[in-house]
């Protein structure tokens, strides 16, 4: 395999090394006032209750400076929020670590304060089992999850999910069936692919045309925040499926009556029928025994 390839595979699964400061400083992208523009776009969003947890690949496909765009993305996107939105974050690999659950962004809103500390986790990327963790756990009354509030999970990823035997359709019914509404963000040139494609098309709630968003580079996920958000204020939530109603019986019971009358007039009508040609039938009979000497 040779050195860089032992390099490169214990890479893959070890992570990338943590370091005693981040690489890009999220107070430089979070410095400064809100502008008028930024107060306005948080006034058009209602300031209804919502749960929103932010769930991020932390794979070793994605560059550590890819990862700090990452946070840097999340962190303008929690400031765009209005008041009654909650937060909360958790990273996936083949591990799994929560940075700050609803209890924690209820104590600190403060986004640098509480994305600074995120390291990148390294290794495979299990996104179907980073979405039944979070349905399943995220979203607990314990973890300051509240029952009035309409429950959001945004999913971002820069390419397929590796290594993971959990199938999507699995945790997608459950996420329905929680109430769970999805968007999945695609970072990368990975979904130039069919494929990976496909995977957005599974992770997000239906229509999936207005749950998902795909941008080419990380640098890219500057400006997005306020399309996400968009997205989200705009959303109702996942709607209980509609109970299935019976069909009146009435019209049913009219229609078939109808048709039993009409074929009982046909029935009748072939009866006379037969009776004519019997009738006929027995004429020519005798007929053919007068005619004979």
């Amino acid at each position: 395999m040779g050195l860089l390839g032992v390099f490169l595979v214990t890479l893959l699964f070890l992570g990338p090394a943590e370091s005693e400061t981040d690489i890009f400083d999220l107070s430089d992208a979070l410095a400064g006032p809100e502008t008028p523009q930024g107060a306005q776009e948080r006034e058009r969003c209602a300031d209804d209750a919502r749960d929103v947890v932010f769930l991020i690949d932390g794979s070793s496909s994605m560059r550590p400076a890819e990862f700090s765009q990452l946070k840097t993305f999340l962190a303008l996107a929690m400031k765009s929020f209005p008041e009654n939105t909650l937060f909360s974050l958790l990273q996936y690999s083949h591990r799994f670590e929560e940075h700050f659950d609803f209890r924690t962004f209820q104590r600190n809103r403060d986004p640098s304060r509480l994305l600074v500390p995120v390291r990148q986790l390294g290794g495979t990327t299990h996104t179907a089992s980073g979405i039944r963790k979070a349905v399943r756990e995220s979203f607990a009354a314990s973890k300051g999850a509240r029952n009035t509030a309409k429950k959001f999970l945004i999913v971002v990823t820069d390419g397929e999910k590796t290594g993971d035997s959990l199938e999507y359709a699995v945790v997608v019914g459950e996420a329905d069936r929680a109430g769970v509404t999805r968007f999945a963000i695609g970072v990368g040139l990975a979904f130039l692919s069919t494929t990976a494609q496909r995977e957005l098309h599974a992770i997000a709630s239906h229509p999936v045309t207005e749950h998902i968003i795909k941008v080419r580079h990380f640098t890219d996920l500057r400006g997005i925040e306020t399309q996400l958000k968009e997205k989200i204020c705009a959303s109702h939530g996942v709607t209980a499926p509609k109970p299935t109603t019976t069909p009146d019986s009435c019209p049913s019971s009219h229609s078939d009556s109808q048709v039993m009358l009409k074929l009982e007039r046909v029935l009748s009508s072939l009866d006379q029928i037969r009776t004519k040609l019997d009738m006929m039938a027995a004429r020519e009979g005798k007929c053919s025994q007068g005619s004979h000497p």
